[in-house]
Formats: C-alpha cells, structure tokens, sequence
C-alpha cells in the first residue's frame, strides 16, 4: 500500500495537553506530540482515548528564530485510530488525529536571567 498522507509530516518530541472533556472546569492531561502536518498529528498518551473522540490540543512549537522563542498552539482536532505501544514500562497509545482547526495563539519567549 502507498503513502496515503495528504501533508508532509514533521517529527517532533514536544509536551503537549491534551482536553477530551466538555465539562467545566475542563481537565488535561499531558501527552508527547511526535509528529505534525497541517492536517494532523500523532502523539503518545497514557490514556486510551477512544476513535472519534474530538478534543483540544495545545502544545508550544519553536520557531527558526534564535532568541528561544515559539508559537502556542490550540488545535482542535478529532481521534482517526488509537494503537497500543509496545516496549513500554507503563501503557502507551499512539494516538493519530485529523486537525480540523489550528490557531496559533501567541509567541511565547523566554527570557534569560542576566
């Protein structure tokens, strides 16, 4: 079977939260994004998230600028499939997710302690 993907895919191991709940206050909870396209991403969770499942993304992506900036990102995205990892101590999903909205909220920059 052929490539399938519609976007060039960018690995990356950044933390990123991950909200599946409608309720307020709304609950996180922490994952590893490992790659991203402007169509979707794939990330690592701790919890099994079911397919279907819309849900809110936020993550800071690094600019090519020097200076430690990045860029916070929100994203809504929807789950397409949910597989176990294996070699893992604790469980692991890889979870792969179509993005059907992507905003990029606001640089964010480090600042250095002189």
């Amino acid at each position: 079977m052929g490539e399938r993907r519609k976007a060039r895919r960018y690995e990356v191991y950044l933390p990123m939260q991950v909200c599946t709940s409608r309720r307020r206050p709304a609950e996180y909870h922490t994952a590893q994004l490992r790659d991203i396209s402007r169509t979707g991403v794939y990330f690592h969770s701790t919890l099994p998230i079911e397919p279907g499942t819309k849900m809110e993304l936020t993550f800071a992506l690094p600019t090519e600028r020097e200076g430690g900036s990045s860029a916070l990102i929100r994203a809504s995205a929807q789950v397409l499939r949910v597989t176990a990892v294996e070699d893992e101590s604790a469980p692991v999903y890889g979870v792969a997710a179509t993005i059907e909205r992507i905003d990029f909220v606001r640089p964010v920059v480090a600042h250095v302690a002189a």
